[in-house]
């Protein structure tokens, strides 16, 4: 949690699966849910909320008339808010509670003047006593709403970021491929291997969302947040969660007290990385003062990536030594087509793995 910010912040994204039942709002799970929020606010907790499902009860009213498309996703999101919003509003009004909805990008948390706007429409609702229910304004751009948890997290300094999902937590492999899959109780420190135990791959491809929710645990990470992935069914487990109890997977800070560049964080961290580039040793010291990886660090790059991609900065005996997102394409890294000195990754767009 950030100096002098509001305590007792806590933002909890619930996911589809969690929410939804048959492409709409499952009032049993919501009244669990607003029933969590009485307790917590009665405790002195201010829970911010990030519930899914805009998407799935807009295509149910359309009947996947516009199939899967971006568009058509766009679509069903507008369609679909104002029933995702209004199950929140009835099971909070059931208990005298106001809940105010907030449409938000990552741009919006991310650029510091739509920043400041959006934390204090958040804080102000708060203080009114208001529930504030967030969402991905997936009708203008459909994105995610973990890595949105994630940076609102980040811009509030909540003091913990709850994802809840439809699997316990975090496991070392895919639980519903192998039974044997061990559940990863606590994460001292988010890193590349953490993902690769998690079952991700090097071209991030991750199973049942914990991709996602492992982008958002980078993050919140970063921002200074401790992040608990946990399964939406077990008993009391927003409350047991906010309480600091031991379920599910606890993800801690890396840099608690720090205030976070969320326009970093999100370019370098949103998306699971694409790709390596391999890089030569003079990178370390690079990375350490903070200045640009250009063609002249760069040996190969693996993955296959273009422009625009996230991807882990290795270099030979040292292992990934930072995140980052790419402003030239793959065939920069032999330099035959850009002169020396082109950024790869200029410096703001990177975080680095070498300070924990």
């Amino acid at each position: 949690m950030l100096p002098g910010a509001p305590p007792g912040r806590v933002v909890i994204k619930i996911g589809t699966s969690s929410l939804m039942s048959e492409g709409v709002p499952d009032p049993v799970k919501l009244d669990a849910l607003a029933d969590a929020v009485v307790r917590l606010r009665a405790g002195g907790v201010r829970p911010v909320l990030l519930g899914s499902g805009a998407i799935a009860a807009g295509d149910a009213l359309l009947k996947g008339a516009d199939g899967p498309s971006a568009h058509g996703r766009q679509l069903a999101a507008a369609v679909g808010q104002g029933v995702l919003f209004d199950g929140f509003r009835r099971a909070l009004s059931a208990r005298e509670l106001v809940a105010a909805q907030i449409l938000l990008t990552p741009l919006d948390l991310t650029l510091p003047e739509h920043r400041d706007s959006a934390r204090t429409v958040v804080e102000e609702g708060l203080a009114h006593g208001l529930v504030p229910i967030v969402n991905e304004n997936d009708a203008v751009m459909v994105r995610n709403n973990d890595v949105l948890a994630a940076l609102l997290a980040g811009a509030l300094g909540a003091s913990r970021l709850l994802l809840l999902t439809d699997v316990p937590g975090l496991f070392e492999s895919d639980p519903r491929r192998d039974v044997d899959a061990r559940l990863i109780p606590e994460v001292p420190t988010m890193t590349p291997e953490v993902e690769r135990l998690a079952g991700l791959t090097a071209k991030g491809l991750g199973t049942g969302g914990m991709s996602a929710k492992l982008c958002a645990a980078w993050i919140a990470s970063m921002a200074g947040v401790p992040t608990v992935i946990a399964g939406a069914d077990s008993p009391d487990i927003v409350e047991r969660a906010v309480a600091g109890e031991s379920v599910g997977t606890l993800v801690h800070p890396r840099t608690p007290g720090k205030e976070p560049d969320l326009g970093r964080l999100w370019r370098s961290l949103g998306t699971p990385p694409a790709g390596q580039l391999v890089c030569r040793p003079e990178a370390v010291a690079v990375v350490r003062d903070g200045g640009p990886l250009t063609v002249d660090h760069c040996v190969a790059g693996e993955g296959g990536f273009a422009a625009d991609a996230v991807v882990d900065v290795t270099v030979p005996g040292h292992g990934v030594i930072a995140r980052g997102r790419t402003r030239a394409e793959c065939d920069a890294v032999s330099g035959r087509h850009h002169p020396a000195g082109t950024p790869v990754i200029p410096h703001f767009d990177y975080v680095s793995f070498l300070e924990a």
